[in-house]
């Protein structure tokens, strides 16, 4: 068994303690106790003793997590084997209820159903159980745990802190991605699209990635999977799209109408459809001229057209198009419609 290093991702036997990253070493919060027994006043202390004034949150992370001492139960998830404490994982109502069949000293392999667990959110929860771990948290893992904090439960502030990092890395670059991310299935079915450590029903741990999911085209009724917070990140996603990035390219390049914008045009054509049709017709996209908004949407569904194998099945079986309509008298709207394509009927040449 091994013990996960989150600085590196590597492995170091599991009879050491789990190394944290230069960053978890060096931070305010973590123990003054080395993982020699050290106390930082200069005296010794025996193995799973400290010496010295710890409050008890202090000894059960310094102790119990870093010394892996006192342990009553293993979990093991993808390569990383820790000994750990069924008291402080019971903080988990998740891990409570696991833990509810199994007797004392027990090895258990954890199985959480969710394509987005890592093994380094994995630790970034547990080691948060311990002792607070939002200084682990950054733009490259911050979905995997939301995704692991939310699931676990009893993590209030870790899941919270996770989505305001979410929230903060979401730019022009990212924006699809998150887009992606928030439409994608929910089930059982796309539980482990990367091999996660949820246990396959072959009876095996991290198997065969599975391929990739294509995103729900009714972004409304995509799903939750992450209850408010996935609410709270697609309302994000639409306010950065309507909002902040017009507002940032106006800001970019000033001489460079809106509509006219090759990175406005090249995020929305990645959009499902939904979403498209729901940008590009909203009030709150600031192109005022009904003849440059429908010129845009022209422009994007012509290269939504050409998307090829990137096109989502739903959109590759049906024609998008952009009429210009009158507004009951007042003014005209830009309307974004989509019609399934019939097959074309085979042609028979009859001979006399």
């Amino acid at each position: 068994m091994s013990a996960y290093t989150p600085a590196t991702g590597s492995a170091a036997p599991s009879s050491a303690a789990p190394s944290a990253p230069p960053s978890v070493a060096a931070s305010a919060d973590t123990p003054s106790t080395s993982l020699n027994g050290s106390h930082a006043n200069g005296q010794k202390a025996e193995a799973g003793v400290l010496a010295g004034p710890l409050d008890l949150a202090q000894f059960a992370f310094s102790v119990g997590f870093m010394q892996q001492q006192w342990a009553d139960i293993q979990l093991v998830f993808f390569t990383t084997s820790l000994k750990l404490h069924r008291l402080v994982l019971a903080r988990s109502p998740y891990l409570a209820n696991v833990m509810a069949t199994l007797g004392i000293g027990a090895t258990h392999h954890l199985q959480l159903p969710d394509g987005n667990v890592t093994e380094e959110s994995l630790f970034i929860c547990i080691h948060h159980l311990y002792t607070p771990s939002l200084h682990l948290v950054n733009a490259t893992n911050a979905r995997a745990v939301l995704a692991t904090s939310y699931t676990l439960s009893g993590l209030p502030d870790l899941v919270a802190h996770a989505y305001a990092v979410v929230r903060a890395s979401i730019d022009a670059s990212t924006v699809t991605d998150y887009v992606r991310w928030l439409s994608r299935p929910t089930g059982p079915s796309v539980s482990a699209p990367n091999g996660n450590g949820y246990l396959e029903h072959n009876g095996t741990y991290g198997g065969a990635p599975e391929q990739p999911q294509q995103p729900v085209e009714d972004w409304e009724n995509a799903g939750a999977p992450y209850g408010e917070w996935s609410e709270r990140l697609k309302q994000d996603v639409l306010d950065f799209l309507l909002h902040t990035l017009p507002a940032q390219l106006a800001a970019s390049s000033p001489s460079t109408p809106l509509h006219a914008s090759s990175v406005l045009l090249a995020t929305y054509v990645a959009l499902p459809f939904a979403l498209f049709k729901h940008v590009v017709e909203s009030p709150a996209l600031p192109i005022g001229s009904m003849q440059d908004r429908f010129g845009f949407a022209k422009r994007a569904i012509a290269q939504r057209k050409k998307r090829g194998p990137a096109a989502t099945a739903a959109t590759a079986a049906a024609d998008e198009s952009v009429v210009l309509a009158l507004k009951g008298g007042d003014g005209m709207d830009v309307h974004i419609t989509r019609k399934a394509r019939r097959a074309r009927q085979a042609l028979w040449k009859v001979e006399g």
